[in-house]
């Protein structure tokens, strides 16, 4: 059995799919196969593919008869793989060379670690005018950052996790019409803990035929969705309100008083929900607790507001 699975859906990508293919079995870690699923492409991708499984015997081409989507795709990928950890990777994307022998040695060193992530670069699509991302190295901070604002604190390409935890949680859902990683990173979230390496080890590609290019605005309304669905999960009594108040918080918006309060509520509510589902653990009470205050103190009212609020209150 290969030390690791890399999974690589494909629908009409084969503009890219050399290149990505070629990245993945140029690896400095060779333990691996590549399990290619084409999903009824119409431009020779399937072509493609099948022409590297004659050449190397660690790619596999698996074929849909007809067309499912890609969180469909993705989890015929996983159910197909037989490898101890799982590797995610778009065919459009680049992995560079030490990518895979890093992720595998950070989860060899730490059991308590499921899933582990990587910095990466975006690039146009001839891979120039690269520009670099980093996220949060830890587990707290992973998952808090994402809650308050939604953005993206583990590249959903770019994941590595242990199969074992993958497949607990059932893969992508495939009852969506956008695949979010976001999405199975928020049922992942209670049944192991995550990392980021601090190294760029992925090229993200941007172009055209993209979903965050084409469909920007309905992704921003299922990123909400989703966590506000995680929410309610974990036991946190919260509305549309509760998150809006985190993004307002994000871009530096100072609160009103009463608005300030339910800032402060919300917060507390959201460490003691983490704490019960037990996402967060002991040791990353002060960490938590550290940056809720800082937060806190930054959306406090200005000085005029708090003047105005305590002249009301001592001369009513």
């Amino acid at each position: 059995m290969p030390l690791v699975s890399v999974v690589m859906p494909v629908y009409n990508g084969g503009k890219y799919l050399g290149e990505a293919i070629e990245s993945i079995l140029s690896q400095t870690l060779s333990d691996l196969e590549l399990v290619i699923v084409d999903d009824c492409s119409t431009d020779g991708s399937a072509a493609i593919a099948r022409e590297y499984t004659n050449r190397d015997e660690r790619v596999r081409l698996i074929q849909h008869d007809r067309n499912q989507g890609e969180a469909s795709t993705r989890n015929s990928g996983i159910a197909a793989s037989r490898g101890e950890f799982i590797a995610a990777m778009d065919c459009d994307d680049v992995s560079l060379p030490r990518r895979l022998e890093k992720q595998v040695g950070f989860l060899q060193s730490h059991p308590n670690i499921g899933l582990v992530g990587t910095f990466l670069q975006t690039a146009s699509a001839d891979l120039t005018g690269r520009q670099s991302h980093e996220y949060p190295l830890q587990h707290a901070f992973i998952v808090l950052y994402w809650i308050l604002s939604g953005g993206t604190t583990c590249a959903g390409p770019a994941f590595m996790a242990r199969r074992d935890i993958l497949m607990s949680v059932g893969g992508y859902e495939e009852s969506r019409r956008i695949v979010d990683d976001k999405e199975l990173f928020s049922r992942l979230y209670g049944k192991t803990r995550f990392a980021n390496l601090p190294d760029a080890l992925y090229l993200h590609r941007q172009h055209d035929g993209q979903i965050s290019t084409t469909l920007p605005q309905e992704q921003k309304i299922e990123s909400f969705a989703i966590r506000l669905r995680w929410l309610k999960r974990i036991g946190v009594d919260a509305s549309g309100a509760t998150l809006e108040r985190f993004d307002r918080q994000r871009w530096g918006s100072k609160f009103g008083w009463l608005e300030w309060w339910l800032l402060r509520r919300d917060f507390k509510r959201l460490i003691n929900g983490m704490v019960a589902a037990k996402i967060l653990v002991e040791s990353d009470m002060p960490l938590v607790e550290a940056e809720m205050s800082g937060r806190l103190e930054s959306a406090k009212p200005r000085r005029w507001q708090q003047f105005i609020h305590w002249r009301r209150h001592r001369f009513q």
